[in-house]
This record gives structure tokens, sequence and C-alpha cells, in this order.
């Protein structure tokens, strides 16, 4: 699939591979059963698992206390934040509504 999902298919997967899992069928009989091709309820069972995973190592995060300075950094300076997988780097002049923004979408919790 070379497009991003939309929110509703991705719900629709999301209740199909939460079905999937309840109905204790094979994944050939449920796919024949709910009219999907195996190959997507295959693809959308990888995606979803690997999701979740993502986000449970967001979640396990620990934050460290940082002590900001209000002295003038180097020109090139930066700061480099991980959050789980995910790497964010912070140059002088950011914008902190956008940084707030961008780890409350990642589940940080800030």
């Amino acid at each position: 699939m070379g497009t991003k999902a939309t929110k509703e298919e991705f719900q629709y997967w999301q209740r199909q591979v939460e079905s999937f899992k309840a109905s204790g069928l094979t994944r050939e009989a449920y796919s024949k059963k709910n009219r999907i091709q195996v190959y997507r309820l295959d693809y959308w069972r990888k995606k979803i698992s690997r999701m979740d995973k993502t986000q449970e190592a967001i979640s396990a995060v620990d934050w460290v206390p940082l002590k900001i300075s209000n002295e003038p950094t180097e020109r090139n300076s930066h700061i480099d934040l991980w959050v789980g997988p995910f790497r964010i780097e912070i140059k002088p002049g950011f914008d902190p509504k956008l940084l707030t923004e961008l780890l409350q979408t990642m589940g940080a919790g800030c």
C-alpha cells in the first residue's frame, strides 16, 4: 500500500483484527466469512501489532529532568530528544507549542 490509510479505514481494520482474534477462526475462514482478502487481514494484523509495540515503548519512557539556561547558545547547537524509537532534533528558535503538540500526539504525556 503506497497511500496513507484514512482514520476510517484504520478503524475498520482495527475492528476486523480484534474481531478475528476473538473469533477463534483461521485466517482463511474468517476472511471468507467476512468477504475480505487474507493478505489484507495479514497486512493489517502486522501493521497494528507494530503500532501497538511502538505505543508500549513510548508509554514506558521515563522523563529526565532538564535544566534550561538563558545563556546564549552556539549557532549550530541542538538537542536530540528521544521518545521511544523516535528522534526529534531541536534547534535554537524552535516553536515550543509545536513541540508540545508533537509530543502529545506521540503519547508522551506532557
